[in-house]
């Protein structure tokens, strides 16, 4: 894809990104250290 490309979303493209947005302002976030520490948690059970 070149710059040039416009990529259309689909509608649950849309409904994540919106889904995601609202995890974001209402802070229900992870740091990536805490998401690789329980990868490596879950990994290993």
């Amino acid at each position: 894809m070149n710059n040039k490309e416009i990529y259309q979303l689909d509608e649950y493209e849309i409904v994540i990104i919106k889904k995601s947005e609202d995890d974001i302002k209402n802070g229900r976030v992870i740091s990536q250290e805490d998401l690789d520490r329980e990868d490596l948690e879950w990994l290993s059970e």
